[in-house]
């Protein structure tokens, strides 16, 4: 591996607490928890939408075209073919980002 100094550190040694930043730096964090909040409620609010009617999902998906035929699909075959794959999808992935965690941790 390519080694590289630089001529400053990156992380500084001493910290030096500015007490002009803190009211700052207070309202942008809660204006980003807020934001997050707002978007998991979004997220909620569509998931139950969901859930709890039944037909939409199979609607949005077929389009407007008429020559097509009509498709009904459960719950069960939504969940096998939809979230199963991404379930192990994300798996298969955090196991590639663990393995090359480990390998490069234990490298150096």
């Amino acid at each position: 591996m390519t080694e590289i100094t630089l001529s400053k550190h990156v992380v500084p040694t001493t910290i030096t607490v500015s007490s002009s930043k803190t009211g700052g730096a207070t309202l942008s964090n809660i204006a980003y928890a807020v934001f997050i909040l707002f978007c998991f409620w979004v997220g909620s609010q569509i998931l139950n939408l969901l859930v709890h009617a039944p037909g939409v999902l199979e609607h949005l998906a077929q389009g407007n075209d008429a020559t097509r035929p009509r498709i009904e699909m459960g719950l069960a075959v939504s969940t096998v073919f939809g979230l199963v794959p991404f379930l192990l999808g994300c798996a298969f992935l955090g196991l590639i980002a663990l393995m090359v965690k480990y390998h490069h941790r234990h490298e150096y």
